[in-house]
């Protein structure tokens, strides 16, 4: 079974579904490591072998306590994550520019 990606805004789902939306917000090279790695995250089994995926540089995030994750995916640029319901969800948080706030 595949992971169940949940998106947090329409936007952030749309920007999945058509890349030159995604890349007129971000850029190219954003738009399309965001793509790669939603189908990625598609193909993963459950939450926790993300873990597992060294390219993905998951981490959680410092402060507040939060349960949000952050993956790596160009430059200075993170998919910020949590984890869903179940072991086999993930809900997709917000594409951030963590260094750039």
């Amino acid at each position: 079974c595949m992971m169940e990606v949940i998106f947090r805004t329409r936007r952030l789902q749309r920007n999945y579904e058509d890349g030159n939306q995604a890349a007129r917000q971000w850029g190219r090279d954003v738009a399309e490591r965001y793509v790669f790695r939603i189908v990625q995250l598609r193909e993963i089994q459950d939450f926790y072998q993300l873990y597992a995926v060294p390219s993905l540089r998951l981490h959680a995030l410092r402060g507040s306590g939060n349960s949000e994750l952050s993956i790596y995916l160009i430059g200075r640029w993170r998919l910020i994550v949590s984890k869903g319901d179940t072991e086999q969800s993930i809900v997709i948080e917000e594409v951030s520019n963590h260094y750039d706030d």
